[in-house]
């Protein structure tokens, strides 16, 4: 192992093979791999800091939520979204609005429209639906499609919301992708305003 791939843990060893079985290794050793993942969280490599805050996420110390917090504004896509993963990991404060920052970022390739947030605000529950509401109104139609995905899957299990199609009807039937924009902003608006009453 080279002294870089030393520095970072192997995280940027020459195969993708060994750089996932580093990962897994840094994980396992728990917290006390915290130290080298906040290391490769610096590097120069979009990939390994990807990786680093894959990490991070899944060891969940708070230790790192600082640097997590500051990796949000990382130019890789992929590492803004394990970052505000690793915030909800850990349960910090900031963790819901960097979710909603980063609903675009890191796409699920195979289940389109989820990402990494999108996930992780459904697990989290019905709280989250506020802090989403707006997005409904986004200017672009994959962050309305992500937003009215996590909407969806958590009015849904709410048992106080009734049938979902005839909820979906009477709020305006809102489209993401519809092109008549005046339709589709009226209807966000109603969505938030249901919400601010039921999800207060």
């Amino acid at each position: 192992m080279s002294s870089t791939s030393a520095e970072f843990g192997g995280l940027d060893a020459a195969s993708a093979t060994e750089r996932a079985s580093a990962l897994a290794a840094l994980v396992v050793a728990g917290r006390a791999s915290t130290p080298t993942l906040l290391r490769a969280l610096a590097s120069a490599d979009p990939e390994v800091r990807e990786k680093a805050a894959q990490g991070l996420a899944e060891i969940a110390d708070p230790r790192a939520a600082d640097a997590l917090a500051a990796a949000l504004a990382d130019a890789e896509p992929k590492v803004r979204g394990r970052a505000a993963q690793g915030l909800a990991s850990i349960g910090d404060p900031r963790a819901l609005d960097a979710l909603v920052r980063t609903i675009d970022d890191f796409p699920d390739l195979l289940h389109a429209p989820h990402t990494v947030a999108t996930y992780v605000l459904i697990a989290r529950g019905r709280d989250v639906l506020p802090s989403v509401a707006p997005l409904l109104d986004a200017p672009l139609p994959m962050t309305r499609q992500r937003a009215f995905a996590v909407v969806q899957a958590l009015v849904s299990a709410m048992p106080d919301a009734g049938d979902w199609a005839t909820l979906w009807r009477s709020l305006g039937s809102y489209d993401p992708n519809g092109a008549d924009e005046t339709a589709r902003r009226a209807a966000a608006a109603q969505w938030a305003r249901w919400i601010a009453v039921h999800c207060p």
